[in-house]
């Protein structure tokens, strides 16, 4: 219990219902504080993901706990998956173990890393961490343009990247 901090207090702008009159669009991108500690390659995943949310509008300060669940089972599943790796590189590039009763079956890591991923992909579009919930949540702004026959498509792929925010990354413009 001591890892967890104080979570925010409502607002007293907040009506009875639990609706406030602020719309939800217009709810400024906030990045929220981790509710619970978390371990050095959990928060670089944090990091991440939170600045990527935060540079679109995608994130707001109560999103805090779902955040932390996705970026545990997800710093999990990868130490799970690197786990099986060096079982299966140990033993001939196969994960696949003998019961005491002679059965084959996959290492139990193989059903640890499986579950992992499965809840972790339940979680995901619940963060538009997915490309079409991510599409969902900005709607019209993320729908693909038309060109016209003639457009030069670079020009247009990188025009479509600066609508949706996306900054360029420097020296890459050296190489086109």
């Amino acid at each position: 219990m001591s890892d967890l901090r104080a979570l925010p207090t409502v607002s007293p702008d907040v009506g009875a219902s639990g609706t406030s009159a602020v719309h939800p669009l217009s709810i400024d991108s906030e990045i929220p504080v981790a509710p619970a500690k978390l371990s050095a390659k959990e928060r670089r995943i944090w990091d991440q993901v939170t600045l990527a949310l935060h540079e679109v509008g995608l994130i707001h300060r109560t999103d805090g706990m779902l955040l932390t669940v996705i970026c545990r089972t997800f710093a999990s599943w990868i130490s799970a998956e690197e786990e099986i790796a060096e079982y299966a590189k140990a033993h001939d590039g196969s994960y696949i173990v003998s019961t005491p009763n002679g059965y084959q079956q996959p290492h139990q890591l193989y059903y640890v890393a499986r579950n992992l991923k499965r809840e972790l992909l339940q979680w995901l579009p619940e963060a538009a961490l997915t490309i079409p919930s991510f599409n969902k949540m900005l709607g019209d702004a993320a729908k693909p343009q038309q060109g016209a026959l003639f457009d030069d498509p670079v020009a247009a792929h990188r025009d479509r990247k600066t609508a949706m925010g996306m900054t360029l990354i420097q020296g890459s413009a050296d190489q086109v």
